[in-house]
């Protein structure tokens, strides 16, 4: 092998090196490390530890406050998915026609993806103590007279409508495009065959966006389950334990209860869950592809 060829192998792996270096100190070390301390009784900050094998995965699952919080955080992500996956089939198909500005309203959907996720909390939050209970009040509506954050039953939804407004924006990027890439021809067809406008969403149009729905739901289910920032810039997991998730139940048993090893359990679990749907959504777009 001559001199040159060599070299150009090192430098290819040598390329290489910068970014497996950053997979294994920020992806595989943790998740290792987090695998380890979860078999331990370990709580942070102590330098000697036991192995206690399995016991933390055990408790997990009969801590009624942490099953709890998995269950909360199920139905918060079913609903949520289904919530945003319609309204950005919805938006897709509107900014798919001929608007009037219709650049500056594509702009303008999009505009919540680019904020933090904590940045629009806070902002909701401020909206929410202030704004809604003056417009209930002035409403005459004793359910918005108050904080719906101080509400048990309202503040969930509350979360969510926020959750929703920022997450809306991406999925509705990927269904415009597949939907703009659906030939006309088969939109003409369908007119001259007589089919109306509803009859073309439901055997043309829907049938050929079907993938893609299908990742931004996959990617609206992972959102959900992972749901920390709305909550902790709004409620902290109250009133009452009612916005606990299960990433703020993780949080919580980590740096407040100091309960480290027993946090690692349950961030394992949740790590499984995800690269499920990881894996499903890859295999998704492949055979989309």
């Amino acid at each position: 092998m001559s001199l040159g060829k060599r070299w150009k192998r090192s430098a290819y792996f040598l390329f290489t090196v910068p970014a497996v270096l950053l997979y294994l100190i920020f992806f595989a070390f943790p998740v290792v490390s987090g695998l380890f301390y979860s078999l331990t009784d370990w709580n942070g900050i102590s330098p000697t530890f036991q192995f206690v094998g399995l016991q933390n995965y055990l408790s997990v699952f009969q801590d009624k406050l942490t099953m709890s919080a998995v269950g909360r955080t199920f139905w918060y992500t079913l609903v949520m998915t289904f919530l945003v996956t319609a309204l950005s089939v919805l938006l897709a198909v509107l900014l798919n026609q001929k608007l009037k500005l219709q650049g500056f309203w594509r702009v303008t959907y999009f505009f919540p993806a680019v904020m933090s996720s904590i940045t629009i909390g806070l902002i909701f939050n401020q909206i929410y103590y202030h704004v809604v209970p003056l417009v209930g009040k002035s409403l005459g509506i004793a359910l918005l007279s108050k904080n719906p954050l101080s509400n048990r039953n309202l503040a969930m939804w509350a979360i969510m409508l926020i959750q929703i407004w920022k997450e809306t924006a991406v999925p509705t990027v990927l269904i415009l495009a597949a939907l703009q890439s659906i030939s006309s021809d088969l939109y003409e067809a369908a007119t001259i065959d007589g089919a109306t406008g509803m009859q073309s969403f439901w055997n043309i149009t829907l049938p050929l966006v079907k993938p893609t729905i299908g990742v931004a739901a996959l990617m609206s289910i992972r959102s959900g389950l992972m749901m920390f920032d709305y909550v902790k810039a709004t409620t902290n997991g109250g009133p009452a334990n009612a916005t606990t998730t299960i990433a703020v139940s993780i949080f919580k048993h980590a740096f407040t209860d100091m309960k480290f090893a027993y946090s690692s359990a349950e961030s394992i679990l949740v790590f499984i869950v995800i690269m499920l749907i990881a894996l499903v959504q890859i295999k998704m777009v492949q055979e989309r592809d």
